[in-house]
């Protein structure tokens, strides 16, 4: 198929998702109606070294909220009763790009995730670049698992696996034809100097008997890393480059030049949005929602204004004191 053909069409089948009614755990490939049409995503604020604050980039707002969503904050440090009561507020958790390991927080998120999956309760949860490697670190029980990648400002395509009819189809590229895309135009954009080989994914077996990885990508030196998976029996995504980015991100120098390559043609933000759409789709099969409507007003994040201090790293960022 064309790209040409591919760009005319925005949205076509959906790849719905499920949970069993009747047993605890959730069961993918199903069809479970939509149970909140317009979901809340948690995400986890980070610490500022430079402030002593925290911080959440604008543009992972704009990406939920430009895909139907709504987002809120988790507190970096909030306490396990905090969590357990937002996370029975939110309808999905998204772990940011930044720096550090995960901390007790995202521990605890998620095993809780896992656990309401478990009940039966879909839950998902996102992670993009750091969190794509949180993810793998908190499965894997191994903070140093992470390989050094040669991937920082770098935009490249996605390699798919070979078809093979045992093989189970990715959710997420079974979404959109638009994700075709990715495998012919470097469109993702990666910030990353660490990541994990595909060889060593493969030789880990907590990662590998969990996590299905769904596309991969190659660095400046030529070796393979993990770049999309999805877990085989939960609703939890983890993209190492940022789809964020591309529509929302746009840090120059004061002579007009670009402080990092960042892709925004037309292409790279319909691949962003169309992960942004997935995610949300995602988040609305489960019917979580904050039990007070005023305190649910209060949280949401467009009330809290925007400052661009971290400009050009970010050209807007949210504020925690």
């Amino acid at each position: 198929m064309s790209i040409r053909s591919l760009l005319a069409v925005v949205v076509v089948t959906v790849y719905i998702t499920c949970a069993s009614p009747s047993s605890g755990r959730v069961v993918l490939h199903g069809n479970l109606p939509v149970l909140t049409k317009n979901p809340i995503i948690g995400i986890h604020s980070h610490q500022s070294s430079t402030y002593h604050d925290e911080i959440i980039a604008a543009s992972y707002v704009k990406w939920v909220e430009s895909a139907g969503g709504r987002a809120v904050r988790i507190p970096y440090n909030a306490s396990q009763t905090e969590l357990r009561k937002l996370l029975r507020s939110v309808n999905g958790v998204l772990f940011p790009g930044g720096d550090g390991d995960p901390n007790e927080a995202a521990e605890f998120i998620y095993q809780y995730a896992i656990e309401l999956n478990d009940n039966g309760t879909y839950f998902p949860v996102w992670g993009t670049c750091l969190g794509f490697e949180w993810l793998v670190q908190l499965q894997s029980k191994n903070n140093s698992i992470l390989d050094t990648v040669d991937a920082a400002n770098i935009s490249s395509t996605l390699v798919f696996p070979p078809p093979d009819r045992n093989a189970i189809p990715s959710r997420i590229f079974s979404f959109s034809p638009v994700f075709d895309l990715l495998k012919t135009a470097p469109l993702t954009d990666n910030f990353h100097n660490f990541g994990i080989f595909d060889h060593h994914f493969a030789a880990t077996d907590l990662l590998s008997s969990f996590y299905n990885p769904v596309a991969t990508s190659v660095d400046r030196q030529g070796r393979t890393y993990i770049s999309v998976i999805e877990a085989y029996k939960y609703p939890f995504y983890g993209t190492q480059f940022h789809p964020e980015k591309n529509a929302f991100e746009f840090g120059e120098y004061p002579d007009g030049n670009l402080w990092k390559w960042i892709d925004h043609t037309y292409e790279a933000i319909l691949t962003s949005q169309a992960f942004g759409h997935f995610f949300m789709q995602e988040a609305r099969r489960n019917n979580h929602a904050f039990a007070d409507a005023e305190v649910k007003r209060s949280s949401l994040l467009y009330n809290v204004p925007t400052s661009n201090r971290s400009y050009p790293v970010y050209v807007e960022v949210l504020v925690f004191p």
